[in-house]
């Protein structure tokens, strides 16, 4: 909603401007009044607002001079001018000195006033954009840091803490930040602004931090006032969380408390939204739970022992757990990123795109799915059928892949084979399986190896060169990367859980 200052020397015409047209409807309010140039002025310097709507002949200080000295002042208002027939001359004047536009104050009616304030519209809109869009990487540094103190990972070391030392001279008095579990839906600054949740001024910067299927939006204020929160959020098409507006230094405290009120939603599967500091401040400095590596030990090894069923219920049991110590939303979406990578790279498989699960809005919509990832594994683990991505040419080429992973597979011979440029194809490809050609070659030749480590007693040297790994360094390397032993461990690991005790 975009400030604007009426400044015009007759009453019944500022009557008449408020009358006309509904404001709020348009994307404005209005603000404040003046009767001259000079008590403008003032106001302007005292709370800057985005549109000046302003007659230009007026006693004291005409709507020129206005113009002219606000733009000495460093004040970057939008000027709309309200002329009559005979003043042309200073209509032009006007748009030389940087004004969107006139108006004339015999023909004006709502179709005028609508058209003058939409091009404004436009215009303030593109120089919020711009000035957010400046310090953009600054920013993007900014929240991440947050993101890492946060959630209890390393915050950066000496040399990013001088650089981020920025934060405390940030031109910004306050904040408000808003953080939406929008799932696999799109969303943008533009669609958080046609939420109609926020009004925001000319000089506020916004932003979006995006993690796995949430987005928070920023909304920095270079003045507490300059700022409100318009609609409480009712009715938004997803779980949402709103902060209070603070000063700019509470920024993180802020974010941690809207991400808390959000993991409400997270396990509560509510599609409603709700603010964010009801929450009990008192536990802010209180480390967040964790995912011990023990129990997704336990998870993995079910799953190597190909016994879905005990995968199945440990995974299950974890989840509840989750839910009991309610651990942050983001904490269990990464959990369940990483073992699904592990999962696909035990049973020799490409890796999903992980969106699919960062799109999950629920706790146990996000356990389910990674249980049927599991079990896909496990069917094509047993039966060694290469995955379907239901691309074509990806298709074409994992087939070629299964079938010649023994021989010399490059990216240069596979793109040739499905006519596609190297680049183009190496992007489609890892988009569709999850992971990078040599990657998915890598997987697929440690899997034909595991089976040959379990079913004979070939020799290291001579399994890795049956598979496709000619050096027997260069095989116990990427056989150890997948599965973070060496083919002689993993032998006798596996030789002695398969004897009975």
């Amino acid at each position: 909603m975009w400030k604007v200052l009426l400044v015009e020397d007759e009453s019944f015409v500022r009557r008449t401007l408020r009358q006309l047209i509904r404001w709020e409807e348009m994307g404005f309010t209005i603000a404040g009044e003046a009767g001259d140039g000079r008590e403008a002025l003032a106001m302007m310097k005292s709370d800057p607002p985005d549109l000046v709507i302003a007659d230009i002949i007026m006693p004291a200080m005409d709507g020129i001079e206005l113009l002219k000295r606000s733009r000495e002042e460093g004040l970057e208002s939008a000027f709309v001018m309200l002329t009559c027939m005979n003043e042309f001359e200073y209509a032009r004047q006007a748009l030389e000195f940087g004004a969107s536009g006139y108006l004339l104050k015999l023909s004006m009616n709502v179709k005028s006033l609508g058209e003058a304030l939409a091009k404004v519209d436009r215009e303030l809109t593109r120089t919020m954009q711009i000035r957010s869009q400046a310090d953009s990487q600054k920013f993007q540094r900014l929240y991440r840091h947050y993101w890492r103190s946060i959630y209890g990972g390393e915050a950066g070391g000496t040399e990013e803490a001088g650089e981020l030392a920025a934060e405390e001279s940030l031109p910004y008095a306050s904040i408000w930040i808003a953080s939406f579990l929008h799932g696999s839906a799109r969303f943008t600054l533009d669609d958080f602004r046609q939420l109609g949740l926020a009004c925001a001024g000319s000089r506020t910067v916004m932003h979006t931090y995006a993690h796995l299927g949430q987005t928070t939006v920023f909304v920095w204020n270079p003045a507490s006032a300059e700022f409100r929160q318009t609609a409480k959020g009712e009715g938004l098409p997803w779980p949402a969380a709103f902060s209070e507006v603070v000063a700019a230094n509470r920024a993180k405290e802020a974010w941690r408390e809207v991400l808390r009120a959000l993991d409400g939603s997270w396990y509560g599967g509510r599609a409603g939204s709700g603010s964010a500091f009801a929450g009990d401040r008192s536990r802010e400095d209180e480390p967040y739970p964790e995912v011990g590596w023990k129990t997704e030990r336990e998870w993995i090894q079910s799953f190597e022992r190909r016994n879905i069923d005990e995968f199945r219920e440990r995974l299950r049991d974890g989840w509840a757990d989750m839910e009991r110590r309610r651990l942050p939303m983001a904490i269990v979406k990464e959990t369940a990123v990483r073992l699904d990578r592990i999962l696909a790279r035990i049973a020799g498989c490409a890796g999903q795109a992980e969106e699919e699960l960062g799109a999950s809005v629920t706790h146990s919509e996000l356990g389910e799915r990674l249980l049927e990832r599991a079990r896909q594994y496990a069917l094509r683990w047993s039966s060694g059928v290469q995955p379907v991505t239901g691309h074509p040419e990806i298709d074409k080429a994992l087939a070629f892949i299964h079938r010649h992973s023994h021989e010399d597979v490059t990216l240069k011979g596979i793109a040739s084979l499905v006519a596609m440029d190297e680049a183009y194809f190496s992007g489609l490809f890892k988009k569709k399986t999850g992971v990078t050609l040599i990657h998915y070659v890598q997987q697929v030749r440690v899997g034909h190896a595991k089976k040959l480590l379990d079913e004979t007693s070939l020799p290291v040297a001579e399994v890795g060169e049956r598979v496709g790994f000619p050096n027997t360094n260069y095989f116990i390397k990427i056989f150890k990367r997948w599965t973070e032993r060496t083919p002689n461990e993993y032998r006798l690991l596996e030789g002695a859980e398969g004897e009975p005790t």
